[in-house]
């Protein structure tokens, strides 16, 4: 079990409005019929447990049980697959999103990128529309190793882009999370990224009401 030492007091106290963060895990690990953990799932379950003390309106999208098909190149509105309207839905009615990518053979996972093609359709069809655009967002990325951790970390800030979504902070970069106290670390920068992300939700909301 992973211990918390990062503190929920790194959140500012107080009532909040309701906007809502969505985290979104984008490992598939493990597969079935394996018990091998993912330190994707792991860690930022651990950073949410820890934020949700606080800010406890965090939903949790795990693309392992969404289970969606790969991108077919076809609108989101139009998908036959309800899962994939599903998920445009929850990720555009989030105030913020926190990501949690793993990273593989020199960049961002393939089923992340698949993931995010799907539910916002191909860039060329005039009826798509990313449900990321406007959205702030906060990242881990979780290497298998120290070259494609840093490829990812230099990928996914041009996929943000391109999705109309907005970098709120620096990723919080993973080379080894079986290093000694790389997974503690992982954590803590997660619970840091998270909590200034729902205190500037959370401002934009008082302002706007």
């Amino acid at each position: 079990m992973i211990a918390d030492t990062a503190p929920a007091s790194a959140i500012t106290h107080g009532a909040l409005p309701d906007p809502r963060l969505l985290a979104i895990c984008g490992s598939m690990k493990p597969a079935p019929g394996q018990d091998q953990p993912s330190a994707c799932r792991t860690l930022l379950h651990a950073a949410m447990g820890i934020v949700g003390r606080v800010f406890p309106a965090i939903d949790l999208m795990d693309l392992r049980d969404e289970a969606l098909p790969p991108f077919q190149g076809l609108d989101p509105m139009d998908h036959p697959h309800p899962g994939v309207r599903h998920c445009h839905a929850r990720i555009a009615a989030a105030s913020g999103l926190v990501l949690s990518v793993p990273a593989y053979w020199g960049g961002v996972g393939g089923t992340f990128k698949s993931f995010v093609e799907t539910v916002s359709g191909p860039a060329y069809s005039a009826g798509a529309r990313s449900p990321f655009a406007g959205r702030p967002v906060v990242a881990l990325i979780v290497g298998a190793d120290a070259a494609s951790a840093a490829a990812a970390a230099e990928q996914l800030p041009v996929i943000l882009h391109c999705l109309g979504a907005r970098q709120a902070g620096p990723f919080v970069v993973v080379d080894d999370p079986a290093a000694a106290g790389m997974a503690q670390r992982a954590i803590q920068g997660l619970v840091v990224a998270t909590a200034g992300l729902a205190r500037d939700v959370a401002t934009a909301a008082t302002v706007a009401s």
